[in-house]
Protein backbone atom coordinates (compact mmCIF):
# COMPACT_ATOMS: atom_id res chain seq x y z
CA UNK A 1 0.00 0.00 0.00
CA UNK A 2 0.98 3.60 -0.45
CA UNK A 3 1.25 5.81 2.62
CA UNK A 4 -1.99 7.73 3.31
CA UNK A 5 -0.39 11.00 2.17
CA UNK A 6 0.52 9.54 -1.25
CA UNK A 7 -2.64 7.55 -1.92
CA UNK A 8 -4.96 9.19 -4.48
CA UNK A 9 -8.38 10.31 -3.26
CA UNK A 10 -11.33 7.95 -3.57
CA UNK A 11 -12.74 10.17 -6.32
CA UNK A 12 -9.46 10.03 -8.27
CA UNK A 13 -9.27 6.27 -7.87
CA UNK A 14 -12.87 5.85 -9.01
CA UNK A 15 -12.22 7.96 -12.11
CA UNK A 16 -9.23 5.82 -13.03
CA UNK A 17 -11.09 2.59 -12.27
CA UNK A 18 -13.93 3.57 -14.61
CA UNK A 19 -11.44 3.97 -17.47
CA UNK A 20 -9.94 0.54 -16.85
CA UNK A 21 -13.38 -1.04 -16.50
CA UNK A 22 -14.23 0.12 -20.02
CA UNK A 23 -11.01 -1.40 -21.35
CA UNK A 24 -11.53 -4.67 -19.47
CA UNK A 25 -15.11 -4.81 -20.75
CA UNK A 26 -13.75 -4.69 -24.32
CA UNK A 27 -11.31 -7.56 -23.72
CA UNK A 28 -14.04 -9.55 -22.01
CA UNK A 29 -16.29 -9.03 -25.02
CA UNK A 30 -13.53 -10.26 -27.36
CA UNK A 31 -13.02 -13.31 -25.17
CA UNK A 32 -16.69 -14.20 -24.69
CA UNK A 33 -18.10 -13.25 -28.09
CA UNK A 34 -15.26 -13.69 -30.61
CA UNK A 35 -13.24 -16.58 -29.15
CA UNK A 36 -14.06 -20.27 -29.45
CA UNK A 37 -15.69 -22.15 -27.91
CA UNK A 38 -18.39 -19.62 -27.14
CA UNK A 39 -19.39 -19.48 -23.46
CA UNK A 40 -23.03 -19.38 -22.36
CA UNK A 41 -25.01 -16.35 -21.28
CA UNK A 42 -26.82 -16.06 -17.98
CA UNK A 43 -30.49 -17.01 -18.23
CA UNK A 44 -31.61 -15.37 -14.99
CA UNK A 45 -30.52 -12.27 -13.06
CA UNK A 46 -31.75 -11.57 -9.52
CA UNK A 47 -30.92 -8.52 -7.43
CA UNK A 48 -30.78 -9.04 -3.66
CA UNK A 49 -30.22 -6.47 -0.87
CA UNK A 50 -27.00 -6.36 1.10
CA UNK A 51 -27.48 -7.05 4.80
CA UNK A 52 -24.00 -7.48 6.28
CA UNK A 53 -22.32 -4.37 4.89
CA UNK A 54 -22.59 -1.03 6.65
CA UNK A 55 -23.13 0.44 3.18
CA UNK A 56 -26.55 -0.62 1.88
CA UNK A 57 -26.90 -1.62 -1.74
CA UNK A 58 -27.82 -4.35 -4.19
CA UNK A 59 -25.94 -7.53 -5.11
CA UNK A 60 -26.47 -9.08 -8.51
CA UNK A 61 -26.78 -12.86 -8.93
CA UNK A 62 -26.43 -14.32 -12.43
CA UNK A 63 -27.74 -17.87 -12.91
CA UNK A 64 -26.37 -20.23 -15.56
CA UNK A 65 -27.88 -23.58 -16.52
CA UNK A 66 -27.31 -26.11 -19.29
CA UNK A 67 -29.56 -25.88 -22.38
CA UNK A 68 -32.99 -27.28 -21.61
CA UNK A 69 -32.32 -27.37 -17.86
CA UNK A 70 -33.73 -23.97 -16.88
CA UNK A 71 -34.62 -23.15 -13.31
CA UNK A 72 -38.24 -23.74 -12.33
CA UNK A 73 -38.74 -21.75 -9.13
CA UNK A 74 -42.53 -22.07 -9.32
CA UNK A 75 -42.54 -25.84 -9.04
CA UNK A 76 -42.52 -27.62 -5.71
CA UNK A 77 -39.35 -29.26 -4.53
CA UNK A 78 -39.07 -32.86 -5.67
CA UNK A 79 -37.31 -35.67 -3.82
CA UNK A 80 -33.67 -35.37 -2.75
CA UNK A 81 -32.44 -37.18 -5.88
CA UNK A 82 -33.72 -34.34 -8.06
CA UNK A 83 -31.99 -31.58 -6.12
CA UNK A 84 -29.33 -29.76 -8.11
CA UNK A 85 -25.71 -29.10 -7.11
CA UNK A 86 -24.65 -25.46 -7.07
CA UNK A 87 -21.39 -23.72 -7.96
CA UNK A 88 -21.12 -20.17 -6.60
CA UNK A 89 -18.47 -18.15 -8.42
CA UNK A 90 -16.67 -14.91 -7.57
CA UNK A 91 -15.00 -13.11 -10.48
CA UNK A 92 -11.53 -11.57 -10.46
CA UNK A 93 -10.26 -8.10 -11.29
CA UNK A 94 -8.38 -6.92 -8.22
CA UNK A 95 -11.67 -6.25 -6.41
CA UNK A 96 -11.83 -3.18 -8.68
CA UNK A 97 -12.51 -4.39 -12.22
CA UNK A 98 -14.33 -7.29 -13.85
CA UNK A 99 -17.85 -8.59 -14.06
CA UNK A 100 -19.78 -11.69 -13.08
CA UNK A 101 -19.89 -12.66 -16.79
CA UNK A 102 -16.11 -12.99 -17.05
CA UNK A 103 -15.86 -16.66 -16.02
CA UNK A 104 -18.62 -17.91 -18.32
CA UNK A 105 -16.28 -20.24 -20.20
CA UNK A 106 -15.46 -22.00 -16.91
CA UNK A 107 -19.21 -22.32 -16.36
CA UNK A 108 -19.57 -23.85 -19.84
CA UNK A 109 -17.18 -26.66 -18.98
CA UNK A 110 -18.95 -27.29 -15.68
CA UNK A 111 -22.42 -27.44 -17.24
CA UNK A 112 -21.32 -29.65 -20.12
CA UNK A 113 -20.15 -32.28 -17.64
CA UNK A 114 -22.90 -31.70 -15.06
CA UNK A 115 -26.00 -30.59 -17.00
CA UNK A 116 -28.21 -30.77 -13.91
CA UNK A 117 -25.99 -28.33 -12.02
CA UNK A 118 -26.55 -24.60 -11.61
CA UNK A 119 -23.86 -21.93 -11.57
CA UNK A 120 -24.46 -18.61 -9.83
CA UNK A 121 -21.95 -15.84 -10.48
CA UNK A 122 -21.98 -13.08 -7.87
CA UNK A 123 -21.85 -9.45 -8.94
CA UNK A 124 -20.36 -8.09 -5.74
CA UNK A 125 -19.77 -4.36 -5.40
CA UNK A 126 -16.37 -3.08 -6.48
CA UNK A 127 -13.67 -0.88 -4.98
CA UNK A 128 -12.79 1.95 -4.73
CA UNK A 129 -16.46 2.88 -4.40
CA UNK A 130 -16.88 -0.08 -2.04
CA UNK A 131 -13.52 -0.99 -0.45
CA UNK A 132 -12.68 -3.86 1.90
CA UNK A 133 -14.59 -5.67 3.34
CA UNK A 134 -17.64 -5.00 1.13
CA UNK A 135 -16.77 -7.67 -1.44
CA UNK A 136 -16.54 -10.36 1.25
CA UNK A 137 -19.75 -9.21 2.90
CA UNK A 138 -21.63 -9.19 -0.41
CA UNK A 139 -20.44 -12.70 -1.26
CA UNK A 140 -21.45 -14.03 2.16
CA UNK A 141 -24.85 -12.37 1.71
CA UNK A 142 -25.19 -14.09 -1.66
CA UNK A 143 -24.27 -17.47 -0.18
CA UNK A 144 -26.74 -17.10 2.68
CA UNK A 145 -29.50 -15.99 0.30
CA UNK A 146 -28.91 -19.05 -1.90
CA UNK A 147 -29.02 -21.33 1.12
CA UNK A 148 -32.20 -19.65 2.34
CA UNK A 149 -33.85 -20.07 -1.07
CA UNK A 150 -32.50 -23.53 -1.90
CA UNK A 151 -35.91 -25.23 -1.71
CA UNK A 152 -37.50 -22.71 -4.06
CA UNK A 153 -34.87 -23.40 -6.74
CA UNK A 154 -34.38 -27.08 -5.88
CA UNK A 155 -30.74 -26.68 -4.85
CA UNK A 156 -29.03 -29.35 -2.78
CA UNK A 157 -27.75 -27.53 0.31
CA UNK A 158 -25.17 -30.25 0.85
CA UNK A 159 -23.56 -29.63 -2.55
CA UNK A 160 -22.61 -25.94 -2.55
CA UNK A 161 -19.09 -25.32 -3.92
CA UNK A 162 -17.28 -21.97 -4.14
CA UNK A 163 -14.96 -21.00 -7.00
CA UNK A 164 -13.11 -17.93 -8.17
CA UNK A 165 -9.98 -16.64 -9.87
CA UNK A 166 -7.46 -14.06 -8.66
CA UNK A 167 -9.39 -11.68 -6.37
CA UNK A 168 -12.29 -14.12 -6.73
CA UNK A 169 -9.99 -16.88 -5.51
CA UNK A 170 -9.20 -14.78 -2.46
CA UNK A 171 -12.95 -14.39 -1.88
CA UNK A 172 -13.48 -18.14 -2.22
CA UNK A 173 -11.09 -18.54 0.72
CA UNK A 174 -12.15 -15.55 2.85
CA UNK A 175 -15.93 -15.92 2.54
CA UNK A 176 -15.95 -19.14 4.63
CA UNK A 177 -14.16 -17.29 7.46
CA UNK A 178 -16.77 -14.53 7.59
CA UNK A 179 -19.51 -17.14 7.27
CA UNK A 180 -18.03 -19.02 10.22
CA UNK A 181 -17.91 -15.83 12.29
CA UNK A 182 -21.56 -15.12 11.44
CA UNK A 183 -22.40 -18.63 12.65
CA UNK A 184 -20.61 -17.99 15.93
CA UNK A 185 -22.43 -14.68 16.44
CA UNK A 186 -25.78 -16.34 15.73
CA UNK A 187 -25.08 -19.18 18.17
CA UNK A 188 -23.99 -16.72 20.83
CA UNK A 189 -27.22 -14.76 20.43
CA UNK A 190 -29.22 -18.00 20.68
CA UNK A 191 -27.33 -19.08 23.79
CA UNK A 192 -28.03 -15.72 25.38
CA UNK A 193 -31.71 -16.04 24.58
CA UNK A 194 -31.77 -13.08 22.22
CA UNK A 195 -34.57 -12.96 19.69
CA UNK A 196 -33.00 -10.54 17.28
CA UNK A 197 -34.76 -10.86 13.90
CA UNK A 198 -32.69 -12.51 11.22
CA UNK A 199 -31.76 -10.60 8.08
CA UNK A 200 -32.30 -13.82 6.15
CA UNK A 201 -35.49 -15.82 5.80
CA UNK A 202 -34.15 -18.68 7.86
CA UNK A 203 -32.40 -18.23 11.19
CA UNK A 204 -30.34 -21.39 10.89
CA UNK A 205 -30.41 -22.86 7.39
CA UNK A 206 -27.53 -20.96 5.82
CA UNK A 207 -25.59 -20.55 9.01
CA UNK A 208 -25.66 -24.27 9.77
CA UNK A 209 -25.10 -25.60 6.24
CA UNK A 210 -21.67 -26.90 5.24
CA UNK A 211 -19.81 -26.15 2.04
CA UNK A 212 -18.81 -29.11 -0.13
CA UNK A 213 -15.66 -27.62 -1.63
CA UNK A 214 -13.55 -24.69 -2.84
CA UNK A 215 -11.87 -24.31 -6.25
CA UNK A 216 -9.49 -21.37 -6.61
CA UNK A 217 -7.58 -20.24 -9.70
CA UNK A 218 -4.36 -18.26 -9.07
CA UNK A 219 -5.66 -16.75 -5.79
CA UNK A 220 -4.17 -14.03 -3.65
CA UNK A 221 -3.54 -15.58 -0.23
CA UNK A 222 -0.89 -13.45 1.52
CA UNK A 223 -1.29 -9.66 1.73
CA UNK A 224 1.61 -9.29 4.18
CA UNK A 225 3.92 -9.16 1.17
CA UNK A 226 4.33 -6.08 -1.00
CA UNK A 227 4.08 -6.37 -4.77
CA UNK A 228 7.87 -6.11 -5.02
CA UNK A 229 8.27 -8.89 -2.47
CA UNK A 230 5.82 -11.05 -4.39
CA UNK A 231 7.74 -10.48 -7.63
CA UNK A 232 10.97 -11.39 -5.84
CA UNK A 233 9.55 -14.86 -5.10
CA UNK A 234 9.14 -15.45 -8.85
CA UNK A 235 11.26 -12.95 -10.85
CA UNK A 236 10.01 -14.10 -14.26
CA UNK A 237 6.52 -12.87 -13.33
CA UNK A 238 7.42 -9.19 -13.66
CA UNK A 239 9.00 -9.89 -17.07
CA UNK A 240 6.04 -11.81 -18.45
CA UNK A 241 3.04 -10.19 -16.80
CA UNK A 242 0.80 -8.00 -19.00
CA UNK A 243 -0.46 -6.31 -15.81
CA UNK A 244 1.65 -3.21 -15.21
CA UNK A 245 2.74 -2.06 -11.73
CA UNK A 246 0.48 1.00 -11.82
CA UNK A 247 -2.55 -1.26 -12.37
CA UNK A 248 -1.61 -3.38 -9.35
CA UNK A 249 -1.25 -0.12 -7.44
CA UNK A 250 -4.76 0.88 -8.47
CA UNK A 251 -6.07 -2.45 -7.14
CA UNK A 252 -4.27 -2.09 -3.82
CA UNK A 253 -5.14 1.56 -3.26
CA UNK A 254 -8.78 0.92 -4.18
CA UNK A 255 -9.49 -2.17 -2.09
CA UNK A 256 -7.11 -1.68 0.83
CA UNK A 257 -8.62 1.54 2.13
CA UNK A 258 -6.69 2.15 5.36
CA UNK A 259 -9.68 3.29 7.41
CA UNK A 260 -11.59 0.09 6.72
CA UNK A 261 -8.77 -2.43 7.19
CA UNK A 262 -8.58 -4.71 10.25
CA UNK A 263 -6.39 -3.66 13.15
CA UNK A 264 -4.30 -5.72 15.51
CA UNK A 265 -5.91 -6.15 18.94
CA UNK A 266 -5.61 -3.10 21.18
CA UNK A 267 -3.59 -1.13 18.60
CA UNK A 268 -4.11 1.09 15.57
CA UNK A 269 -1.70 -1.04 13.53
CA UNK A 270 -3.20 -2.46 10.35
CA UNK A 271 -3.20 -6.27 10.36
CA UNK A 272 -2.47 -7.45 6.82
CA UNK A 273 -2.22 -11.03 8.14
CA UNK A 274 -5.91 -11.03 9.08
CA UNK A 275 -7.73 -14.09 7.64
CA UNK A 276 -10.09 -11.82 5.67
CA UNK A 277 -7.04 -10.55 3.76
CA UNK A 278 -4.46 -13.35 3.96
CA UNK A 279 -6.28 -16.69 4.16
CA UNK A 280 -3.03 -18.55 3.59
CA UNK A 281 -1.84 -17.38 7.00
CA UNK A 282 -5.03 -18.17 8.92
CA UNK A 283 -4.65 -20.23 12.11
CA UNK A 284 -5.10 -23.94 11.52
CA UNK A 285 -8.04 -24.31 13.95
CA UNK A 286 -9.92 -21.61 12.00
CA UNK A 287 -9.12 -23.30 8.69
CA UNK A 288 -10.46 -26.62 9.90
CA UNK A 289 -13.57 -25.04 11.42
CA UNK A 290 -14.47 -22.88 8.41
CA UNK A 291 -13.31 -24.80 5.34
CA UNK A 292 -14.85 -27.79 3.60
CA UNK A 293 -12.78 -30.95 3.48
CA UNK A 294 -12.18 -30.70 -0.30
CA UNK A 295 -10.10 -27.89 -1.85
CA UNK A 296 -8.36 -27.40 -5.21
CA UNK A 297 -5.86 -24.61 -5.99
CA UNK A 298 -4.48 -23.86 -9.46
CA UNK A 299 -1.51 -21.51 -9.84
CA UNK A 300 0.34 -20.01 -12.80
CA UNK A 301 4.06 -20.48 -13.46
CA UNK A 302 4.63 -16.85 -14.52
CA UNK A 303 2.66 -15.23 -11.71
CA UNK A 304 3.75 -13.14 -8.72
CA UNK A 305 1.16 -15.08 -6.70
CA UNK A 306 2.70 -18.48 -7.56
CA UNK A 307 4.72 -18.97 -4.36
CA UNK A 308 1.95 -18.02 -1.92
CA UNK A 309 -0.65 -20.10 -3.79
CA UNK A 310 1.63 -23.13 -3.86
CA UNK A 311 2.51 -22.68 -0.20
CA UNK A 312 -1.16 -22.60 0.77
CA UNK A 313 -1.92 -25.71 -1.28
CA UNK A 314 1.03 -27.51 0.34
CA UNK A 315 -0.18 -26.48 3.78
CA UNK A 316 -3.69 -27.78 3.12
CA UNK A 317 -2.30 -30.98 1.60
CA UNK A 318 -0.39 -31.64 4.80
CA UNK A 319 -3.66 -31.29 6.71
CA UNK A 320 -5.12 -33.91 4.37
CA UNK A 321 -2.12 -36.19 4.94
CA UNK A 322 -2.70 -35.79 8.67
CA UNK A 323 -6.32 -36.83 8.21
CA UNK A 324 -7.76 -33.41 9.09
CA UNK A 325 -8.99 -32.69 5.56
CA UNK A 326 -10.23 -35.13 2.95
CA UNK A 327 -8.88 -34.16 -0.47
CA UNK A 328 -6.61 -31.28 -1.56
CA UNK A 329 -5.70 -31.03 -5.24
CA UNK A 330 -4.74 -28.63 -8.01
CA UNK A 331 -1.53 -27.96 -9.90
CA UNK A 332 0.85 -25.39 -11.35
CA UNK A 333 -0.01 -24.40 -14.91
CA UNK A 334 3.48 -23.90 -16.29
CA UNK A 335 4.56 -21.12 -18.68
CA UNK A 336 1.42 -18.99 -18.34
CA UNK A 337 0.74 -15.62 -16.74
CA UNK A 338 -1.83 -14.55 -14.17
CA UNK A 339 -5.27 -14.54 -15.78
CA UNK A 340 -4.08 -16.40 -18.87
CA UNK A 341 -7.48 -18.10 -19.26
CA UNK A 342 -9.21 -14.74 -19.83
CA UNK A 343 -7.03 -13.68 -22.76
CA UNK A 344 -8.99 -13.68 -26.08
CA UNK A 345 -7.86 -16.69 -28.13
CA UNK A 346 -10.20 -16.25 -31.12
CA UNK A 347 -10.03 -19.38 -33.34
CA UNK A 348 -6.83 -20.72 -31.75
CA UNK A 349 -8.36 -21.94 -28.51
CA UNK A 350 -6.38 -22.34 -25.30
CA UNK A 351 -5.19 -25.87 -24.53
CA UNK A 352 -3.67 -25.00 -21.16
CA UNK A 353 -6.90 -23.35 -20.07
CA UNK A 354 -8.85 -26.38 -21.24
CA UNK A 355 -6.56 -28.67 -19.25
CA UNK A 356 -6.91 -26.57 -16.10
CA UNK A 357 -10.70 -26.35 -16.38
CA UNK A 358 -10.92 -30.05 -17.21
CA UNK A 359 -9.04 -31.01 -14.07
CA UNK A 360 -11.09 -28.55 -12.01
CA UNK A 361 -14.31 -30.10 -13.31
CA UNK A 362 -13.06 -33.52 -12.21
CA UNK A 363 -12.30 -32.14 -8.75
CA UNK A 364 -15.78 -30.63 -8.70
CA UNK A 365 -17.13 -34.15 -9.18
CA UNK A 366 -15.22 -35.27 -6.09
CA UNK A 367 -16.70 -32.38 -4.12
CA UNK A 368 -20.26 -32.89 -5.32
CA UNK A 369 -20.48 -36.65 -5.58
CA UNK A 370 -17.38 -38.08 -3.93
CA UNK A 371 -16.08 -39.51 -7.19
Amino acid sequence: MNSPSSTPSRAELAKTAVKYRRLVRLFSFLDRRLSFPFPPSANLNISIPSTLSKTPGQIQLYFYTAPGRDLSPETETQDAASQRPLLINFHGGGFTLGHAFDDARWFRDVLQTYPDAVVVSVGYRLAPEYPYPTAIEDCVDALLWLWDNAEQYDFDRNRFVLSGGSAGGNLAFTVPFMLYNERMKQKQRQNQGEKKPSTHSSQNTGLESKLAGIIAFYPSTNWTQTRDERNATNPIASQKSPIKPHVYQLFDDSYLFAESLPKRPDTDEIDMSHPYLSPGLAPTPLLLAAYPSNVAIYTCGWDQLLAEGDAFRDRLRQLAVDGQMKHVSGMVMEDVVHGFDKKPSFILGNKIRDRMYGDAVRQLGVMWDGK
